[in-house]
């Protein structure tokens, strides 16, 4: 799925589900006049069809590379055993095969984009247990039973001597339809909120709509703490209008619930996750996610109704502070980045600059040489053999440029792409889309990137600063094609704000002393001090940003085209 919907779809998946509750009631009301044996066996019709449906549905990709990469390295052991197959060559063969599976199912528990997503997700899991969704999802009959049931229940649990009852007025007593109708209002409504949530994540961030779906879950529950302990407003209620408060405030805490503490979780695991081991982590997500259920809904069921719903809201206001600070933001951002928010900050540079004209006239000089005695050899096929060639100077260009820079530059990362083949390949257009999308997540809602945003606009690099004065001195920056950011961290690679904006259109300067550099342009004219952790870091960001500068004042800089390959200025 494309990045900016992978979010939508798990509403979507989320409200699959309701739609699935709506129907396992509406069966409950319409094949419990004929006993609950029937409703069992047609319930399972449809475990049924899904598990034949399973039959049929082709393996994932992961898993058919992971077959594809066994079968090849088994090939290439047999290649090298020849001497030793007539003898034990189905023996070899098969332990072979158990060895490179073994090695296919390890996974990289000790990296930190591995193990720190996981316990995320297992944290936001145990959180959601206190937004009280799960607790009323399981007992939701109980809540919303009618007062003319529960005083039966009462009656027949107070009286003893209370003669057995006829089969008809057991099923009359066991059977509450108004509840069952109520039941299935409130998962309608879960439906809709989820499919509303399916749009609101494209337009709204992820952490926004996370807290104001805790803070509206947290009065909710506190109501419903109110109205579960009868004894508290019955002096001011009837019990049919304590009934109808009961859906109404149950209602609203499912809209609200359903707006970021119930649909988080997933979206976390579908993003943050490595592809490579997300089936593994995700059993072992839900493992821990049962286990806690049993134990929490263990220990609510200890206190009374009223108490447990004031417990769990008293726990979603008291984990608001870490909440803050370790949930990233996830607006329309794809599978390839979610790995940053967990990796230490270095600096990362995606575009490697070209090399000085001295050279890349040799070079070219070579490459003369080489295809004027390679057409005089093979006179065929010019015209793809010609496209061939040039593609492999263009290569051997950038791998030059790309060890110079390394070799001279052991503190930072380089990425061997140019302006020119983000340009001209669609893989690498997704991959600078979602490097934009993520740094516009980790800077503020209001900056610069959120209310201006260009699809022509090239992610060229980020990494760690330190500023000369104010409280909080670490931060970092952002450089792109036309302009560079420059902003305090709250929180590594989370969270960073009071943004400064340098546009290189409004004569915009570097200047360089040392290790740190001033930034100024016309609306900047006192300028921006930075400090970088060496010399030759410094050095390395001047030469970039003048890269940059020069280029775009010479309109030299290439256009990143959008999917239907029209220039976007």
């Amino acid at each position: 799925a494309p990045s900016k919907f992978i979010s939508s779809f798990k509403s979507i998946e989320a409200a699959s589900r309701s739609l699935g509750a709506i129907l396992i009631f509406a069966m409950t009301m319409t094949f419990y006049q004929f006993g609950f044996r029937y409703v069992a066996i047609a319930a399972s019709i449809f475990p049924l069809v899904g598990l034949i449906g399973i039959a049929f549905k082709s393996e994932s990709p992961i898993f058919q590379e992971r077959v594809k990469e066994i079968r090849s390295s088994v090939e290439s052991q047999q290649t090298k055993s020849n001497n030793n197959r007539q003898t034990n060559g189905r023996k070899q063969s098969l332990s072979s095969r158990l060895t490179q599976a073994k090695k296919q199912l390890k996974i990289p528990i000790k990296s930190p984009a591995v193990y720190q997503p996981m316990m995320l997700i297992i944290c936001a899991l145990c959180i959601q247990h206190f937004s009280g969704f799960t607790f009323t999802k399981k007992f939701l009959l109980q809540v919303l039973k009618s007062p003319t049931h529960q005083q039966m229940e009462n009656s027949s649990s107070l009286n003893e001597t209370t003669p057995t009852m006829s089969k008809g007025e057991a099923d009359i007593h066991g059977y509450d339809e108004k509840a069952y109708l109520f039941a299935m209002l409130i998962n309608l409504i879960r439906f809709i909120s989820n499919i509303m949530m399916a749009n609101f994540l494209r337009l709204f961030r992820i952490r926004s709509l996370y807290f104001i779906s805790l803070f509206s879950t947290f009065i909710c529950l506190i109501l419903l703490g109110f109205l579960v302990e009868d004894s508290i407003l019955s002096p001011y209620f009837s019990p049919e209008v304590d009934q109808y408060l009961k859906v109404t405030v149950l209602a609203v805490h499912v809209f609200c619930v359903q707006f970021g503490l119930q649909t988080l979780p997933n979206q976390l695991a579908g993003i943050l996750l490595p592809s490579s081991s997300k089936a593994l982590l995700k059993g072992f997500i839900r493992a821990v996610q049962a286990l806690t259920l049993i134990i929490f809904v263990t220990v609510m069921k200890l206190f009374p109704e009223y108490w447990s719903f004031w417990s769990m809201a008293v726990g979603l206001i008291c984990v608001c502070p870490l909440l803050y600070i370790f949930v990233p933001e996830l607006k329309n951002l794809g599978r390839t980045c979610g790995e940053y928010f967990f990796l230490p900050s270095q600096t990362l540079f995606y575009v490697v600059l070209p090399l000085n004209n001295a050279k890349t006239q040799w070079l070219n000089a070579f490459r003369k040489i080489s295809l004027a005695t390679y057409w005089h050899t093979q006179a065929k096929e010019q015209r793809t053999r010609e496209q061939r060639a040039n593609e492999q100077k263009k290569k051997l260009l950038r791998l030059e440029s790309y060890d110079v820079m390394s070799k001279t530059h052991r503190n930072s990362t380089f990425i061997p792409d140019t302006l020119e083949t983000i340009n001209a390949e669609e893989r690498l257009k997704v991959l600078n889309r979602e490097r934009i999308c993520f740094i516009r997540n980790i800077l503020s809602q209001e900056g610069f990137l959120n209310k201006n945003e260009k699809e022509s606009r090239v992610c060229i690099g980020r990494g760690p600063i330190s500023f000369p004065d104010g409280q909080i001195r670490k931060g970092g920056i952002f450089l792109f094609n036309d302009l560079v950011i420059v902003a305090r961290k709250f929180v590594q690679n989370r969270c960073y704000r009071n943004e400064e904006v340098v546009e290189f259109k409004d004569n915009a300067e570097v200047r360089r002393e040392a290790a740190s550099l001033t930034l100024k342009s016309d609306k900047i004219p006192a300028g921006v001090k930075i400090i970088m952790n060496t010399t030759d870091d410094a050095v390395l960001w001047e030469k970039y940003c003048n890269f940059c500068i020069t280029n775009l004042t010479n309109g030299r800089v290439p256009y990143i085209t959008n999917l239907t390959n029209d220039r976007v200025p």
